[in-house]
């Protein structure tokens, strides 16, 4: 939460790297789930924007398909202490 505002994010195991990025399209800020925690294309290939059908790489966040080709979604930073997953609260939210 910033600001009182909540800020979404979601995170994603992806060939044992873990990866988190707001859940915010880069092209209209809107949650990008097209059903609740449901992110990918039916592939699995990519994170998709439910709105826009933007496509972006799930290890990098960049947009490689739609509006806002060549933008990157604003990963959220990890650090895994003990047993937990712990996220920052980017700059950017």
């Amino acid at each position: 939460m910033r600001n009182g505002q909540e800020i979404e994010a979601f995170a994603l195991n992806r060939g044992g790297e873990l990866h988190a990025y707001l859940n915010r399209c880069r092209h209209v800020p809107m949650t990008m789930d097209w059903v609740e925690n449901q992110f990918f294309t039916e592939d699995g290939e990519f994170i998709m924007c439910a709105t826009h059908g933007a496509c972006y790489l799930p290890d990098t966040g960049e947009c490689v398909e739609g509006p806002p080709r060549g933008k990157f979604l604003i990963r959220v930073p990890l650090t895994v202490v003990g047993d937990e997953l712990v996220a920052e609260l980017p700059d950017e939210a």
